[in-house]
């Protein structure tokens, strides 16, 4: 169901592939998406090199 059938005066079967409202939403939506993802890659990136900081200062176990 699309968001806007409920409160758009003009909404109408299929509408949303031509109303520039909906673009707007759909292109505000897209870029949140992507800012989220950024944010994740970043901090994924920031914890994976404290990890591996964090391994390289343990003590190596020679014996098994």
């Amino acid at each position: 169901m699309i968001p806007c059938s409920s409160t758009c005066d003009r909404y109408c079967e299929g509408c949303h592939k031509t109303c520039a409202k909906w673009r707007l939403l759909q292109a505000k939506n897209r870029l949140e998406r992507q800012r989220k993802k950024d944010y994740l890659q970043y901090y994924n990136q920031v914890n994976s090199t404290v990890l591996r900081q964090f391994r390289s200062l343990q003590p190596h176990s020679y014996y098994r």
